[in-house]
């Protein structure tokens, strides 16, 4: 049987073409979570399954894994710290082994720590932080892009917040990261046809990442208030149905390709049609750009 050899990095993986072929046949709708574990993308794998949709999803701790999941015939679990180059070619080979192909990948990853200023935190955690918030994220897709579904777009979504139109007071590590993929939202679906990814800015969720910013106490600054606050009186903030829907408008809509949307802000709820009309329109809207930048005239 002839085979194709797939560069992965420094690892090569072996994919036969006939199974290659079959995979758009024999496969159903699949999305990828990356963090299935984390409060958002355990809830985004339910309304995912109530879709129809497979889903393979990776954790790092095993104790965060809704215990429903463990035993559900569409759901496909892998262990996976992306600070682990073989943790994420492991993932590659399994899905190369059970012939699994994805449609939408999903990135529910976020690390807020360390939080403090700049200059008062480890360099060496700052450095971490930013590449899981980012780098990291990036090398889980660039591995994934050889099981895509094959002659079809891979509809991508990274999820961000906080520090895209304001600076984020002692987040700087994870403000940097979640940035980067904004860009790297454009840059990828100018270049690649067959990728279509958006950021989505969540807003206020109700998850577990609150309390790395109440661990930090003091150092969180005004941020810690507000978080208090938010906890304290059990608000629920963004809804995960709103932000899976968001994704789903943004993915049934080229326009979208390359952008940064607001779960909270931006005017996509019932159908979107302005929105749509404007994004068709501006290609600079809802992408990082120099505010105010002064066009040099030619002469």
């Amino acid at each position: 049987m002839i085979c194709r050899k797939l560069l992965l990095g420094k690892f090569y993986l072996n994919i036969p073409d006939a199974a290659k072929r079959l995979f758009d046949l024999d496969t159903p709708q699949t999305v990828f979570i990356a963090a299935i574990s984390s409060d958002i993308g355990m809830q985004l794998a339910h309304y995912y399954s109530d879709a129809g949709y497979h889903i393979i999803g990776t954790y790092r701790d095993a104790s965060h894994i809704n215990p429903a999941f463990r035993d559900a015939q569409n759901i496909h679990l892998l262990r996976c710290d992306l600070t682990v180059d073989q943790d994420i070619v492991q993932v590659v080979e399994y899905m190369q082994r059970k012939g699994l192909v994805w449609d939408r990948f999903v990135s529910a990853v976020g690390l807020l720590s360390p939080i403090g200023k700049f200059v008062d935190v480890p360099a060496a955690e700052w450095k971490k932080s930013v590449t899981l918030n980012s780098l990291q994220q990036l090398e889980l897709l660039h591995h994934l892009y050889a099981v895509k579904r094959p002659d079809c777009t891979g509809n991508v979504a990274f999820l961000v917040g906080g520090a895209i139109n304001r600076a984020f007071a002692n987040y700087s590590a994870y403000s940097l990261g979640k940035v980067m993929l904004v860009k790297f939202c454009e840059l990828i679906s100018d270049e690649t046809a067959d990728l279509h990814c958006v950021a989505i800015g969540t807003g206020w969720v109700a998850s577990k990442i609150h309390l790395q910013t109440l661990a930090a106490g003091d150092k969180a600054g005004e941020n810690l208030a507000a978080t208090q606050q938010f906890v304290e009186k059990g608000e629920q903030g963004t809804s995960v149905k709103d932000i899976y829907d968001l994704m789903e408008w943004c993915f049934a809509r080229p326009e979208t390709r390359g952008r940064n949307f607001s779960v909270v802000h931006d005017q996509w709820r019932g159908g979107g049609g302005e929105l749509s009309a404007q994004l068709a329109e501006s290609p600079d809207m809802f992408r990082l750009r120099r505010h105010g930048n002064q066009h040099k005239k030619s002469s």
